[in-house]
């Protein structure tokens, strides 16, 4: 079972690594918004960019596509560390008052059940989908918007291959935990935030 986590770390780094990338995204997202802030609502700043050589790099019609296509990468690279921390969305009201090993085979058999052939779907059919748009050279439909939109859309793959890391790390750990010796369930434990009680349940 020791080599199971082992593995399972190794996934959870790739993870964590892709969202400390997409965290420091926001910077060049915050400088692309100010930018677009700044031409579009001063009226000097905006008469001087459109007649200069400038507008041909920095449109607004870009400078909006931009901002789009860096909230998608900065959420696609993100969701799956989220999951991995057990910071997502959840809908907790059915497994609120249970065991903690009642949480462990619920996590099991909704990762086996749902979560990993979903994901799978998703890598399969996400492929596909940036593939056409590579060999189809597709770009924004605005003249004057944002070329070579595969870029954007591969994030769509990229985002869903970490998911599913965090997802096979989650369900190694789940094994750990639930089966695995008393010294390896224990570090899985520590590593399985979405089952371990919180102390306020545990005090009461």
């Amino acid at each position: 079972m020791a080599p199971l986590l082992r593995l399972s770390d190794r996934l959870a780094r790739v993870c964590t690594v892709a969202a400390r990338i997409g965290a420091w995204t926001i910077m060049p997202l915050i400088l692309i918004i100010v930018f677009d802030v700044v031409t579009r609502k001063i009226p000097g700043v905006q008469q001087y960019v459109l007649s200069s050589r400038l507008n041909d790099f920095m449109s607004a019609t870009r400078l909006q596509e931009l901002e789009w296509h860096f909230h998608a990468v900065i959420f696609l690279l993100a969701y799956g560390f989220a999951y991995l921390d057990g910071t997502h969305v959840r809908v907790d009201i059915w497994r609120d008052n249970r065991s903690e090993r009642s949480r462990g085979f619920i996590e099991l058999a909704g990762l086996v059940a749902f979560a990993i052939p979903y994901v799978a779907v998703l890598i399969w059919f996400g492929w596909e989908f940036v593939a056409k748009s590579y060999f189809q050279h597709e770009a924004s439909p605005s003249a004057t918007g944002l070329p070579n939109r595969w870029i954007v859309k591969s994030f769509l793959l990229i985002g869903a291959v970490l998911l599913m890391c965090s997802l096979i790390a989650t369900l190694l750990r789940v094994i750990s935990y639930l089966f695995g010796p008393p010294e390896v369930a224990r570090a899985a434990r520590e590593r399985l935030g979405m089952i371990a009680l919180d102390k306020s349940a545990e005090r009461s």
